[in-house]
């Protein structure tokens, strides 16, 4: 990935990191810790080859596992199994994802107040405004405002 930012040749690179999803489902908290720390190093990694190649970075997600990992009971308490286990939660969690923004090239083009309240469906809008188009009237709105 760092090769590609710094060939130039990309004016968009979309890239998945499937760690939280993937390990969030087994319910090993060492595992997912370990993951989200590698992913970690990963995306700095990549946010210095942005900084260096003046481009600009969105990260997201389609929704969170490794935050929510274990089933919960009405009390809010997480269940077991037989064992005495924390039992794994295999559907995602509906908690919000962030979308984070970095762009070192920042010179008010937009404003740095996201839209709030809007989800995975926007990241379209908002790539197509970073690259200089404008999204199409039936596309759900960009998390920026252009200036």
């Amino acid at each position: 990935m760092i090769k590609e930012i710094e060939s130039g040749n990309w004016k968009l690179i979309k890239l998945n990191f499937p760690n939280g999803d993937m390990v969030g489902h087994t319910g090993v908290f060492e595992a997912v810790v370990c993951s989200m720390e590698a992913m970690d190093l990963q995306i700095g990694r990549i946010r210095e080859a942005v900084e260096k190649a003046g481009g600009v970075m969105v990260v997201t997600a389609d929704h969170g596992n490794a935050d929510d990992m274990y089933e919960h009971d009405k009390s809010g308490a997480v269940k077991t199994k037989a064992d005495g286990e924390p039992k794994a939660k295999t559907s995602h969690s509906l908690n919000p994802v962030p979308c984070i923004i970095f762009d070192p090239c920042y010179a008010g083009e937009y404003s740095k107040e996201l839209n709030s309240g809007l989800g995975i469906s926007s990241i379209p809008a908002t790539l197509m405004n970073f690259l200089g188009y404008d999204a199409p009237a039936d596309y759900d709105r960009s998390v920026i405002n252009l200036n």
